[in-house]
Formats: C-alpha cells, sequence, structure tokens
C-alpha cells in the first residue's frame, strides 16, 4: 500500500467521521414530555380508548398553581392569561411558578404531608416542632436539593446537627419506634409496605418476605428517643450493640439477619472491642454516640439508584402529585402482582431522575409540560363513560388538599395578598439605612431579617416565610377538619358534614369573611356584568357564563344600599367557595 493511499484512506475515516457526528448534532433529542405523551398515547390508541381535548386556558392556569404554588390564580392572573395570544404561554407560565418562592412553599407541604402522614408523637413535647421541620422542608426545595440528598439527611440526622437537626422529625415523630420506622421506611422511601411481613412471609405478596422485613428493621433496631430535659432538646439516641432475630407465626421457622435492604446483601456489623463501642459513652442524662451507627449506614447506602426501589419510588410519588394517582397504585404496593400500568413510562421517570440527580423541580415542569397533565376533565365520549384512571386519557377530578383549600380561601378573600403586601412594606421601612445605627451596632428586631444588600428575591422570600408562618396558625383548624386521620394518605374526596359546617359558619370562616379585600372590592362595582365577571374570575378563575351572569345580576338587582349589597356579594362569593368547582382541582 502506498503512502497516498493511506493518507486517502485516513482522510476518507476522518471525512465519514464528521459527517456522522454533524447529523447526530443536527438531530434533536425527543424531549422528555414527548416521550412522556408518546407512551401514554400509545396505550390509549391500543386499548381503543379516547383522550380529552386540552383543557382550555382557564381549566389550565387554576390546575397548574393549585399543583406548583399551591393555590387559585388571582383574578388579574385568570382575565389576563387567556387573552395573551402568545404560542408558548403556558411553558413561559410553568416557568414562572417554578421560580416563585411559593414553589418550595407548596412542596414542602407535600412533602411534610407524603413524609410524616400528619402524625403526632405520642408526646408532642418529645418531637421536633412543626415550624423548624417545614423550614428545612421549605429551604430544602428552595435550594432544589436532590431527593437522594434529603433522603440522606432524615435518615442520618439524630438531631443534635443544627443545619440538618429538624430533619430527625421522621423518627421523632413515630417516636422512635423501630417496627414503625422500618416499615414506613420501606413504604416511603422504597414503595413497598412490609408490614404483613413482620410476623411471617405476607401470604398476599410473594415478593414480601418475613426475612426482607427484618432486614430493613435491623438498621432500626437499636435506635431510641433521649430526652434532654436541662436543654428541653430530642434526639435520636443509638445503642452500640443489639441483634435481630425472627420467627415466623405460621412455620415456627427462627432466622437471625443483620441489616440488609430488599434484594440487597447482608451488611456485616465491624467488629468492636469490649468497652470501646461508643464514641461518646452514654451515662444518665447524657446520650451516647456509638463507635459504628447502623443508621449511619442506613443513610450511606439506601438513596442510591442501585437500590431497588428507590428510583421507581419517588418518580411514582411526583407523578401521582401531579396526575392524582400512581402509575403504580396504590404508592406502597410495588410488587410483581400489582404492575405499573405503563412499565416504560415508570423506567423513563426512573431513569430521568437518575441522571438528573435526582431533579424534583425538572422532573414537575417537564410533567407540567405534557399533553397528559393539559387535558381537559371532561370526558371526550360521555356516552362512553369514564376511561379507567390508571389510562390517564382525562384529567382527572382531584380534591383539593386541606392546604389547597387553605390557602386558596386566603387569596379569594384578599387576605394573602394584603399581609403580602402589608409586610413587605413594613420590612423595607425596618430595613437598616447607611446611618440608622451607630458603626458596628448589630442589628435587632426586624431589621435583622432584612440585610443591607438584600435582594428582590431575598425580600420575597422573608416575606412570604413571614406571612405564611403567620397565616398558618390562622388555618391550622381548617387543616385539621379537612384532613384524614393521622398516618393515613390523604386520597379521595369524602367530605363530611362537619366539614361543610365549617365552610358555613365556623368562626374562622366569618373572620376571613369579614376581613375580605375581595367584599370590599366588590361591593363599589355597580355595573351587574363586570361584578359577576369579577366574582368568577375572583374565585372560579373564569369567565361566567350568560346565564351565570344573569343569575348575579337578578340577585343583586334593587340594592342601592352599600351594606345590603356587600352581604349579597358576600352570600354569592360565599357560595361559590363552598361549591364542588372550587373543592376539586380539575
Amino acid at each position: 500500500m502506498t503512502l497516498l493511499t493511506c493518507h486517502n484512506r485516513v482522510a476518507l475515516a476522518i471525512t465519514g467521521l464528521l459527517a456522522l457526528v454533524t447529523a447526530r448534532m443536527g438531530q434533536t433529542e425527543e424531549l422528555l414530555p414527548e416521550r412522556i405523551d408518546r407512551i401514554i398515547e400509545a396505550a390509549c390508541r391500543d386499548a381503543g380508548t379516547k383522550l380529552a381535548g386540552p383543557a382550555d386556558d382557564a381549566e389550565f392556569l387554576r390546575r397548574v398553581h393549585l399543583d406548583l404554588v399551591g393555590v387559585v390564580p388571582t383574578s388579574a392572573e385568570a382575565r389576563a392569561f387567556p387573552d395573551d395570544p402568545a404560542s408558548d404561554k403556558r411553558a413561559v407560565l410553568i416557568d414562572r411558578l417554578l421560580a416563585r418562592p411559593e414553589f418550595a412553599f407548596q412542596m414542602a407541604g407535600v412533602f411534610d404531608v407524603m413524609l410524616i402522614e400528619r402524625r403526632i408523637a405520642t408526646i408532642p413535647s418529645y418531637d421536633i416542632k412543626a415550624p423548624g421541620w417545614r423550614d428545612w422542608l421549605v429551604e430544602s426545595f428552595r435550594q432544589n436539593k436532590p431527593w437522594d440528598q434529603l433522603v440522606r439527611e432524615m435518615l442520618s440526622s439524630d438531631g443534635t446537627n443544627e443545619q440538618n437537626g429538624p430533619a430527625a422529625k421522621f423518627y421523632l415523630v413515630r417516636d422512635v419506634e423501630p417496627h414503625l420506622v422500618a416499615r414506613d421506611i420501606g413504604r416511603l422511601m422504597l414503595g413497598t409496605d412490609l408490614q404483613c411481613a413482620q410476623c411471617h412471609d405476607d401470604p398476599r405478596i410473594k415478593a414480601f418476605q418475613q426475612a426482607d422485613y427484618f432486614g430493613l428493621y435491623a438498621f432500626v433496631s437499636r435506635l431510641q428517643h433521649f430526652h434532654d430535659g436541662d436543654n428541653k432538646r430530642n434526639y435520636v439516641s443509638e445503642k452500640a450493640r443489639g441483634d435481630v432475630s425472627f420467627s415466623s407465626a405460621f412455620t415456627g421457622t427462627e432466622g437471625e439477619t443483620n441489616p440488609r435492604l430488599p434484594d440487597g446483601q447482608m451488611i456485616v456489623d465491624p467488629p468492636l472491642v469490649k468497652d470501646k463501642e461508643y464514641k461518646v459513652k452514654p451515662q444518665k442524662g447524657k446520650m451516647g454516640v456509638p463507635l459504628y451507627s447502623r443508621r449511619a449506614r442506613l443513610a450511606e447506602v439506601l438513596p442510591r439508584r442501585e437500590t431497588t426501589g428507590f428510583s421507581r419510588n419517588i418518580a411514582n410519588r411526583i407523578w401521582a402529585v401531579m396526575f392524582g394517582r400512581g402509575i403504580v397504585h396504590p404508592l406502597d404496593m410495588h410488587h410483581a402482582d400489582n404492575p405499573p400500568s405503563h412499565p416504560a413510562l415508570l423506567r423513563l421517570l426512573a431513569q430521568r431522575l437518575e441522571e438528573t440527580n435526582y431533579d424534583i423541580r425538572g422532573l414537575i415542569g417537564d410533567l407540567a409540560m405534557t399533553r397528559a397533565y393539559q387535558r381537559s376533565s371532561r370526558l371526550p365520549d360521555p356516552a362512553q363513560g369514564s376511561p379507567a384512571p390508571a389510562d390517564f386519557a382525562v384529567a382527572a377530578l382531584r380534591p383539593l388538599s386541606p392546604e389547597q383549600l387553605g390557602w386558596s380561601v386566603q387569596q379569594v378573600t384578599g387576605r394573602l395578598a394584603s399581609r403580602l403586601e402589608r409586610t413587605e412594606r413594613r420590612m423595607k421601612q425596618a430595613a437598616p439605612k447607611d446611618d440608622a445605627r451607630p458603626n458596628g451596632a448589630p442589628e435587632t428586631g426586624a431589621s435583622a431579617r432584612l440585610p443591607d444588600d438584600s435582594s428582590p428575591i431575598d425580600l420575597a422570600w422573608q416575606v412570604r416565610r413571614k406571612v405564611y408562618g403567620d397565616l398558618r396558625s390562622e388555618l391550622e383548624t381548617l387543616f385539621t377538619q379537612f384532613s384524614r386521620l393521622p398516618g393515613q394518605p390523604d386520597d379521595g374526596f369524602q367530605p363530611t358534614v362537619d366539614q361543610a359546617l365549617f365552610l358555613l359558619n365556623s368562626e374562622r370562616m366569618v373572620k376571613f369573611m369579614k376581613e375580605s379585600v375581595l367584599l370590599d372590592r366588590l361591593s363599589h362595582l355597580e355595573n351587574p356584568t363586570e361584578l359577576a365577571d369579577e366574582i368568577f374570575l375572583a374565585v372560579l378563575s373564569r369567565h361566567p357564563t350568560e346565564d351565570e351572569r344573569t343569575d348575579v345580576s337578578e340577585v343583586v338587582e334593587g340594592t342601592s344600599e352599600r351594606k345590603q349589597r356587600r352581604d349579597i356579594v358576600r352570600q354569592i362569593v360565599w357560595g361559590q367557595l363552598l361549591s364542588a368547582e372550587f373543592r376539586l382541582n380539575h
């Protein structure tokens, strides 16, 4: 072969490689929302299931506000969005909502309910105070903390670290009871409820073995509660020794185990020298710290993509947050006899989380961009009945969570916006000026909350932290009234007589309506058409129909006296707050 021939072949090879690279660069990778829709729509097509059409702008606007920031839109937002001619306005709105401080507060509320399940410790004073826990969650979502890191911090926290101490609430609210903790770790972090495997292999689900339950239990069996009476603090302490054995209530078969994740390898404890098992030896009034911690080992090995069920579980739960049910449902029943409705979809979502370092905010944004999420809740063909919920062919009718309901009432009445504006004004006024205090003098009071160089973003966060904290105390009664029992998931729409009475005549609702900025504004509108529009936009996030305009006009007709008109408008607004249209996310 001549030198020229070699050069020609090398040149041809390089040319071909460059052409291949150029062609691949020219190809646009299919975005995740499109891949999701392709899976859902192919399954519906194969099953002969008709898809609902797209949600109209008003329906989408309300839904995405409730899911991403936890409140209905303002009347101004409900009026402006349908009139916006931009073709990308939905994508722009989603990005804007994800960037708002309220997104972190909404996600903190969602994951608070998901992880704590509204539990109350047997001795409430032996628990982490709820505001500290919620602040930790809010800050975690503000930072867009990866899910694996958040889980690692929860499982590793014993309450002593100031930064992550509140994360110990996961243990403390469960009284640091090892069986309850082990069960909930399996349910909430791996998607497997092994409760029935505590006494024997689960007779219903072959995959749920007693050895798996006790392997998980062995990680936390040495844990116990420690109360520091002098400082009134609560911690998760751990013994240095303690073996785990079990026997089947059915067969009498006995076994012993070290810590082991389901489908994982048994983890052998390192050898310990007698009387040297502790970094800090436990004494009366002093918490011991073992040299080797099984709890710390759990925090290392569980939140990883290699752990069976870890990625799949959180992908399924985030999908359920946005769609009202999981791809696997119930959420804690991942096993062969309860397969995913769309296996390829669940694999895709789990893979995306792993590829993006468990970016929860990013996945929620992608889900909101799908055609599946943006479908109407109206049936495509009422004569054929409702498609199966697992088809995701129609947007689900979902009850507002207690938090969404409470904050939306505050939004509708104008109390939330009013409090935000007032608090922001006060914080700006209280901010230290260059000549407001002597050189080197410390900041005190309200001024300490707002640094000299505070940006508008920092101020927005501080304002909302203050307002959401203050208003939450007024909403606790509502949250309790509309919540399920502690330890039960908040799913399904099960209105009760007590709930109806609360909305009709409770002192809290009377107070909210009495202090309503909305009523003050509406009572000054003389034109019945303008009044009807403003009521429906403020409460239901849509324009009224002609019949609804007529109804409002007839009700307010002849009421020239301001107080009487305000009372009639109050009754109209109150009636809409009681309606199924307001109580449901549709």
